[in-house]
């Protein structure tokens, strides 16, 4: 009798849990929960001292952190966020980082380094975009049957007013081609939602993105999405030679009449619900964020994340989902239906 009751009990949750497959939807009329600065542990007292040192309180907004990325995958995080500085010649984020320390040697060697603030905000639960990328993959590859993952590729040149702080390198093209051919190597290019992709016959990426062109939800299992989180000038670099990101891996920041526009980036939905609302009904692809720099967190409030969701975001980052850790007892979860995932209130 009891066995009964249970299978009884699980084929009702089945049943009423969110089924992409079965409801045939597409990967943009879903809605997932990402981590922001998801490589971000949370700061140890040598961090935390430095975060206080900040002028104007600044370091409270700094109070969160996270899991290892495997911890955050199989909790059920489909958008990940790493921040990779360019280090061409190796050494330029070594600081603090002692020679005995076993860390040291990966920072002094050429090649993209993944972190918050150089110097004081300077741990990682990924040092290089390589590692961080290969952890991904050896999941994904253990989880096939995964939901889709988006990657947010942010990438870190603007200086901090800060003299402690490294002036960061900026970006070049054969900096750009290497994030490109890491994503290829480790990732593996059958496994990349690239934006050759979604233009598919279409004209333009921008056309492909407007006539729905997204794969469905259950085709794209198993699959990685990467977007480049730039400035402006890292954006019309990416795209140089490759009109519509043609031949590139990943999706970037676009103005939404030009040939690239694909994924918009609002990080505050409440000013802008309407805009994201209108840009998702048009086919694109939205991120914005349910909370920044703890206000949210503090008084617990979830207009913002309720917002995002009205609007039909489909990437809604986070600092503070459950599993998170919480350190300073802030009490604050930011809950989808499915947790992680759920229908879009658009596509219903």
């Amino acid at each position: 009798m009891l066995r009964s009751l249970c299978a009884l009990i699980t084929l009702s949750l089945l049943m009423t849990a969110p089924t992409f497959a079965a409801e045939g939807l597409k990967l943009n009329q879903i809605q997932i929960l990402g981590s922001h600065n998801s490589y971000r542990p949370v700061p140890n007292a040598t961090v935390q001292a430095n975060m206080d040192s900040l002028p104007n309180h600044a370091g409270q907004g700094l109070e969160y952190g996270h899991p290892d990325i495997l911890t955050q995958l199989n909790l059920g995080i489909r958008q990940i966020e790493f921040d990779p500085y360019a280090d061409k010649a190796g050494g330029l984020y070594v600081a603090p980082y002692a020679r005995t320390d076993p860390n040291y040697a990966t920072m002094a060697a050429p090649g993209l380094k993944v972190l918050h603030i150089p110097v004081l905000d300077y741990r990682s639960q990924c040092l290089t975009l390589r590692a961080c990328l290969t952890v991904i993959a050896d999941w994904s590859r253990a989880h096939p049957d995964h939901d889709a993952i988006i990657l947010f590729i942010n990438t870190k040149e603007e200086p901090v007013k800060d003299p402690r702080v490294t002036t960061p390198e900026f970006y070049t093209e054969a900096d750009l081609a290497e994030i490109d051919a890491d994503a290829r190597d480790i990732l593996g290019a059958l496994h990349l939602i690239t934006p050759d992709v979604i233009r598919g016959s279409y004209k333009s990426l921008r056309d492909g993105v407007m006539a729905g062109h997204w794969p469905l939800a259950a085709d794209a299992k198993g699959k990685v999405m990467l977007v480049l989180d730039s400035n402006p000038r890292i954006a019309d670099l990416y795209r140089k030679g490759h009109p519509s990101l043609e031949g590139r891996v990943m999706f970037g920041l676009y103005g939404e009449n030009e040939a690239e526009a694909a994924v918009f980036n609002i990080q505050d939905p409440r000013p802008e619900a309407a805009h994201i609302t209108q840009l998702v009904k048009q086919g694109f692809f939205v991120r914005s964020r349910a909370d920044a720099n703890t206000t949210e967190a503090r008084t617990r409030d979830l207009k913002r994340f309720e917002t995002a969701v009205e609007a039909g975001a489909q990437v809604i980052s986070t600092d503070y989902y459950d599993g998170a850790p919480d350190p300073y007892g802030f009490k604050f979860v930011v809950r989808m239906k499915d947790g992680f995932k759920q229908a879009n209130p658009l596509f219903r």
